[in-house]
């Protein structure tokens, strides 16, 4: 049962993630947002690693949780300045498989 919630959660993680560096790439204007664009997505991985994973645990850890999405957080913000940094090209293609890792994290 665990094992499925755990597939719906990476499924939606991809989609918002890959979605929302859609809207980077698309619209020339959030190309210069990618702070805004790092806290929408950490806010709403918060959100759904409360849902799917933290509350269905009998004692959670929250400590471990705040640290984990510190560093999540982190993440998310150079990969989108290195979306925003590199527009086209090989380095930006590699940069945008590279966030498949960012899913899995």
């Amino acid at each position: 049962m665990f094992a499925s919630i755990l597939l719906y959660y990476y499924v939606m993680k991809a989609i918002f993630l890959f979605s929302l560096v859609r809207i980077q790439v698309k619209f020339e204007t959030m190309k210069d947002h990618w702070l805004f664009l790092g806290a929408l997505f950490t806010a709403g991985i918060a959100l759904l690693s409360c849902v799917f994973i933290m509350m269905p645990q009998d004692i959670p850890d929250w400590r471990a949780w705040q640290i984990w999405l510190a560093k999540f957080f982190g993440l998310s913000l150079l990969y989108f300045k290195l979306l925003s940094k590199f527009d086209e090209g090989v380095i930006f293609w590699t940069v945008l498989l590279l966030g498949i890792l960012l899913v899995w994290f």
